[in-house]
């Protein structure tokens, strides 16, 4: 049975972050290269949670609709890719690789322009909520 409270409450967490990254995440690239480091350091944080609270909203809906044991992130992504939608799953995809980037400090060339890329443009994340409120509204079994 989903939790439906815990998802709620988790998807509001989002919507909070969501809001306070598009607040502070500089128009355009060559800003967003200019900003202070601490600037930066925020809205890679907010990824990091945005990322975080993805997977956490995932892991109540995988558990709560009982499907089949996952053995790590991937499958999980993978088997509810029919529940959430294929979309969607693959939109939260590249932010779970910039937040292991982020969490476990790996160096790599496009980390800045992941990083800017995903602070402009969160209609991904409007999605997700959109197809975990549509499994909320759903008659209970």
């Amino acid at each position: 049975m989903l939790d439906r409270g815990r998802i709620a409450k988790r998807l509001l967490d989002l919507e909070r972050y969501s809001s306070r990254l598009e607040k502070i995440a500089p128009a355009s690239f060559e800003k967003y290269m200019e900003a202070g480091h601490e600037l930066k350091a925020a809205v890679e944080r907010y990824l990091q949670l945005i990322s975080d609270i993805e997977l956490d909203i995932s892991l109540l809906v995988y558990k709560g609709m009982e499907l089949s044991l996952a053995g790590d992130e991937t499958s999980l992504l993978e088997r509810l890719q029919g529940v959430l939608g294929k979309k969607v799953i693959e939109e939260v995809r590249p932010r779970r690789t910039l937040r292991n980037k982020l969490v476990h400090a790996y160096s790599d060339e496009s980390y800045d322009e992941d990083a800017f890329a995903q602070a402009h443009d969160l209609r991904d994340i409007v999605e997700f909520e959109k197809a975990v409120k549509r499994q909320l509204g759903k008659k209970r079994a």
